[in-house]
Order: structure tokens, then C-alpha cells, then sequence
């Protein structure tokens, strides 16, 4: 009996320990409050947010989401990594997606910088739109701009949140495309951008269906922290090898409490 005590504050012990650590080590990495995708599946984006398309008409989110499934890709344009990087794999996988782009589904490429103007916006689209094939018609890709108020609305509604680098025009983001249906749910997160012809395809038929995804974000989420210096996700080396110790534990915990119990039960008999 006191053996079996001994042994069970000791497991209580190694556990509060490593998951004590783990609160610590996680308190020097930055929140995805700040920095980083809050994936918020489900959430129906709400009447009244507003942006400008590329003529500087007025149009609103909920509506042009409204006409067909829709990618969103929240950038901005002046950014010279990322947000090209990803819209640039987009003319390379677009084409390799079967279904028909501007009908079967649309792509909302979004600046949360509120310092660009719908004539950078539709610059940049007339540089995107001319590496894809003649079927994707104006309406199959959107590029828009929007006020501070508006953009905060949005994101915060697909719970992507980015910071300004000090003393730069440069902002620290998250690479992340998020899939709407046509009420305006959110069904998928697709992230990074080494995104594949397949993954795009099924989100999509998701977003048809407003289906909403399983995502592998929350396992990744565990095993994974946001660096905004390399804005990509690292892994979280202390919390994994942390948990791999606690099962190692616990299993060595079971294994002699029930091999001492058959020790037992054998010399009675």
C-alpha cells in the first residue's frame, strides 16, 4: 500500500513538472493572438464588411462569397516573400484543379494592408492574371482593398492575425488560404505554401458541399509554434519529447502497479 502511494505522488509529481516546464517554455514564444491562424470553422462571415475592387467599386465580402465556394488568401501586396510566393503557387496549382474557376468556385485574394489602393491592387492582378490559361475569366479571381475598420473585421472574423514590423511598411502574418461556402461558413484552412493540386480540389468540394474540413491544425498546433521572424511553424522540441516522457511513465507506471498485484495474487494462492 505504501509502495503504491509512493509510486502514484511520484507520478504526480514528474507530471505537474513536465507540463510546468512546458507552460514556461511556452510563455517565451509568441501567442497566436498575436501572430498566427485561430481557426474558427463554422464562423459565418457576417453582413456589413466591406472592401473595394479593383475599379474602387464598394462591394461586400458577404455577398461575393454569397455567388459561389471561395478561396480566400489574406496578403498584401507589397510584400515581397510570402504573399507572392502563395499567389504565385496559386497560377501554378489553379489550372491543375478540375473544376471550372469562376464558376464552380472563386479566389478573393484580400490586402490587410490599409495603405493599398485598388490601383495596386489591380496591378497586381493583372501580373497574376496573365500566367494563368484563358478559362479564368475576371470574376474567377478577385483582388481587393479595404479600410483599417473593415480589414480588422475580416480578419478577426477568419482569425488571421498579423502584426506591422516596427519602424518598417512590412508586416509579420501567417501564410494560410481559408475556404467559404456560399452562406459565408467557414469550412477549410489550408497552410503554408507548398500546397498540392489535390488538397486545394477537396477543400474546394467541401466549401461546395459547406462541409467543414478536418483540419490537422490543432495536432500541428501541439507539436508546432509560429516563428514570425521566419514566419513558418517550428517544431516544439521540449513540449513533444515532454509528452513522449509522460506516456513512458505512465506505462511504466501501470506496468509494475499491476505486475506487483499478479506477484501478489500469486503468492496467495
Amino acid at each position: 500500500m505504501v509502495k503504491k502511494l509512493f509510486l502514484t505522488l511520484f507520478f504526480l509529481l514528474l507530471v505537474s513538472a513536465a507540463f510546468g516546464a512546458d507552460e514556461s517554455s511556452s510563455k517565451t514564444t509568441p501567442s497566436e493572438s498575436e501572430v498566427g491562424v485561430e481557426e474558427k470553422l463554422g464562423m459565418i462571415i457576417p453582413e456589413g464588411i466591406y472592401f473595394y475592387n479593383t475599379k474602387g467599386e464598394k462591394v461586400e465580402i458577404k455577398k461575393l462569397v454569397s455567388q459561389k465556394p471561395t478561396v480566400i488568401a489574406p496578403v498584401y501586396y507589397k510584400c515581397t516573400n510570402v504573399c507572392n510566393i502563395l499567389q504565385s503557387k496559386l497560377t501554378n496549382i489553379l489550372p491543375q484543379v478540375k473544376l471550372n474557376p469562376g464558376k464552380d468556385y472563386q479566389v478573393l485574394s484580400v490586402s490587410f494592408d490599409h495603405t493599398e489602393t485598388p490601383a495596386i491592387a489591380a496591378n497586381e492582378k493583372k501580373n497574376y492574371m496573365a500566367a494563368l490559361p484563358e478559362k479564368f475569366g475576371d470574376k474567377s479571381w478577385k483582388f481587393l482593398t479595404g479600410d483599417k475598420k473593415n480589414i480588422d473585421k475580416l480578419m478577426n472574423t477568419i482569425g488571421f492575425n498579423f502584426k506591422k514590423r516596427p519602424n518598417s511598411d512590412m508586416f509579420i502574418h501567417p501564410v494560410a488560404l481559408i475556404l467559404v461556402s456560399t452562406e459565408g461558413k467557414i469550412v477549410r484552412y489550408l497552410y503554408g505554401t507548398r500546397l498540392l493540386p489535390f488538397d486545394l480540389t477537396m477543400a474546394i468540394i467541401e466549401a461546395q458541399k459547406g462541409n467543414i474540413g478536418v483540419s490537422v491544425k490543432r495536432v500541428l498546433s501541439y507539436c508546432f509554434d509560429y516563428d514570425p521572424k521566419g514566419r513558418t511553424y517550428v517544431f516544439n522540441v521540449m513540449r513533444v519529447s515532454g509528452t513522449i516522457i509522460i506516456i513512458f511513465i505512465v506505462i511504466t507506471f501501470l506496468i509494475i502497479a499491476f505486475g506487483g498485484q499478479k506477484k501478489r495474487r500469486k503468492r496467495d494462492r
